[in-house]
């Protein structure tokens, strides 16, 4: 099916909303397990993204009645098992929020010490500065928000591309050299997979889509449209996102992505220490704060939401009908100022951020985006015509995602 220009403006959001810090940390990930692990999953993650985000727009958009993934869940299964499905997205995206609260503050305090000297900078003051500007920009309204995230995506895109390319002069191909050894191999595809998982994930817009195709079309057109868009998302992600890591991993060195990895910094802060130009020196990281910060947006604002329907579903739990009388501004921002709070204390903490993603992040988009579409299709009948042979490879490389991190740690 041939898209518009609406539908090629849904393949630009759904992008904006994979590219973010997965992106900057998958190099090092990818890097460290050395060059057939990457070649491997490049040649097997479009299908897989492409058929595990399409799973959950055609469960959406194929409900007889326009609403999001939660509504569709309950329509067919209930109101018990919709609720599960609302804390299951909510735990989808709550860890990406501590990591990117950890990574904005490690750039920027890494920018100060390195490109500005400035030493001593109290990483508790910095990361509550931080964190009260960007939730300030939330707290604003939706529209300024909106406004600002869209002035700081493109410019990112292009930005990240123009990198890669510039990257390519610096590429040591010595890495092709190395022989394949099947248990290294093995291991570390156990490893890089979850993160690759949350590099190329963009569920938490996919509800959003559908939703917005079956109010304005039938079920079967609603899923046509909304499958152009899925697989156009993953064949440019794919290209994107692969190309900026292999240039990364290229350009840089197995010792340097481990000091990177030790010191809890992302990609690109790694290569401003390593390139000669001023200029690039101090733009680098520059982009590296806006590829963080585009998406804290729309992941704190998604996190707040699902927080705010659990806590309202559960306080009008035995009378529905009492929700409309809750305050929800008031609740909105109660819930808002304890989630900035939490990611403060857990930011100042400084978790490793490739342990989030790959052990609590990876997994739960795992279950949500890999594994729920695929039970719901052999459970709900009116979804049982969109079963495919993939269906169980999907289910196997969900289950990877949801323990490769484990497993490949203590092999």
């Amino acid at each position: 099916m041939k898209l518009d220009r609406k539908d090629w403006e849904w393949v630009l959001t759904c992008f904006g909303t994979a590219v973010g810090a997965g992106i900057l940390y998958l190099p090092i990930r990818a890097g460290l397990g050395g060059i057939w692990p990457m070649l491997i999953l490049t040649a097997i993650i479009f299908p897989v993204t492409y058929v595990a985000h399409r799973g959950i727009t055609r469960v959406v958009a194929s409900c007889p009645k326009p609403t999001d993934i939660i509504g569709a869940v309950e329509y067919d299964l209930g109101r018990n098992v919709g609720f599960a499905v609302s804390i299951l997205y909510f735990l989808s995206i709550v860890t990406i929020c501590v990591g990117y609260a950890t990574g904005v503050t490690n750039i920027v305090a890494s920018f100060l010490h390195n490109q500005l000297g400035i030493e001593g900078f109290s990483r508790t003051l910095l990361t509550f500065l931080l964190l009260v500007g960007l939730t300030g920009v939330i707290l604003a309204g939706e529209k300024f928000m909106v406004r600002v995230t869209s002035l700081m995506t493109f410019p990112l895109i292009i930005m990240l591309a123009g990198l890669s390319i510039y990257m390519i002069p610096q590429w040591n191909l010595s890495i092709l050299d190395v022989p394949f050894e099947a248990g290294s191999v093995f291991k570390n595809l156990l490893l890089l997979f979850p993160i690759l998982v949350f590099a190329m994930n963009f569920s938490p817009v996919c509800s959003t889509l559908a939703s917005s195709y079956r109010s304005q079309y039938s079920a079967d057109e609603a899923v046509k449209r909304t499958d152009g868009i899925i697989k156009w998302t993953s064949l440019i992600l794919l290209v994107f996102v692969m190309f900026f890591v292999f240039s990364m991993v290229l350009a840089t060195s197995p010792e340097v992505l481990a000091a990177s990895q030790q010191n809890n910094v992302d990609i690109l802060t790694t290569i401003s220490l390593l390139v000669s130009q001023p200029f690039l020196k101090y733009l680098i990281p520059v982009i590296a704060f806006l590829a963080i910060a585009s998406s804290y947006f729309g992941h704190f604002v998604g996190t707040r939401e699902g927080l705010v329907g659990i806590t309202t579903r559960v306080m009008t739990w035995k009378n529905p009908s009492d929700e409309a009388r809750l305050d929800l501004k008031k609740i909105n921002l109660i819930v808002t100022l304890i989630m900035m709070v939490g990611l403060w204390f857990l930011a100042v903490y400084n978790p490793p951020i490739l342990k989030i993603i790959g052990a609590l992040s990876a997994p739960v988009i795992a279950i949500y985006a890999y594994l729920m579409p695929v039970m719901l299709m052999k459970r709900i009948p009116r979804l049982m015509i969109y079963q495919s042979r993939t269906a169980g490879f999907i289910f196997v490389m969900g289950m990877v995602g949801i323990v490769g991190d484990f497993i490949g740690s203590y092999l």
